[in-house]
């Protein structure tokens, strides 16, 4: 024996194999709403009723309520790893062009230039000025497939005479191909110390059967070249390039 539920929302009971079942209750529409569908309650046994919520919901309401926590956390890790893959990238390039240049060092072993002094020349215009000096060079580069590049910005030069510092200077910038020769002309301005004697006569056009002993002193920066690209750097120091003047010559 089924029940039917009354117009008026009453409920009724089933009566089924002497066990009263209830109903669904139907509920009144609220008022201004029209009555277009029909509302019921479903009523669930208690066992079945989670009075603790899961815990992945707290985890969610965690994540809502410190937003920019878990943002900040998320960018240094971004951060920390970019870091770690640029100097990576770094380090490896520089092992590559590390181990390269060192492969070319040893297969092609470069050698420093050759010098040969060709004329000094010296200008002792006026008794107050200081002297002026003129060294012609010979520059040989002795390496059959590398280049040379002289950078000016390091090079120092040094003439003395019996141990006296008489001038300095700069070794102009040159750049030489491989097994190349060059002449070079050095311009050196005296350092207003008192001569040597022999050297005093010499460039004071007094007669004198003693030759002035010269030495030329040169620290160079080199810079091989192969193929058109500058490589490693190369020091050159030139110590005691000696010469033996009998006269100056005059500009």
């Amino acid at each position: 024996m089924e029940g039917q539920t009354p117009q008026n929302g009453t409920a009724i009971k089933e009566v089924r194999d002497d066990h009263v079942v209830p109903s669904p209750v139907r509920l009144l529409p609220p008022p201004g709403r029209l009555d277009n569908h029909e509302m019921y309650i479903v009523q669930f046994p208690k066992d079945q009723i989670y009075r603790v919520p899961p815990r992945e919901n707290a985890l969610i309401v965690e994540r809502h309520r410190n937003p920019l926590k878990e943002q900040k956390v998320r960018s240094c890790c971004c951060s920390t790893r970019l870091l770690l893959t640029l100097c990576l990238i770094l380090i490896t390039i520089i092992a590559i062009v590390g181990i390269t240049l060192a492969v070319l060092y040893f297969i092609f072993n470069p050698m420093g230039p050759t010098f040969s002094i060709n004329d000094v020349m010296a200008n002792t215009i006026g008794k107050s000025k200081t002297p002026q000096y003129e060294i012609s060079l010979g520059v040989k580069n002795p390496n059959n497939r590398l280049g040379l590049d002289y950078e000016n910005n390091d090079n120092v030069v040094t003439l003395l005479s019996e141990g006296i510092k008489v001038a300095t200077g700069k070794f102009p910038a040159l750049e030489q191909g491989h097994d190349a020769s060059s002449k070079v002309m050095l311009e050196l301005t005296g350092t207003n110390v008192p001569l040597p004697k022999v050297m005093d006569m010499s460039m004071n056009d007094v007669k004198t059967n003693k030759p002035v002993s010269l030495s030329l002193n040169m620290k160079l920066g080199l810079r091989v070249v192969t193929a058109g690209i500058k490589a490693w750097v190369m020091k050159s120091d030139v110590a005691q390039l000696h010469a033996v003047v009998l006269s100056f010559s005059k500009p």
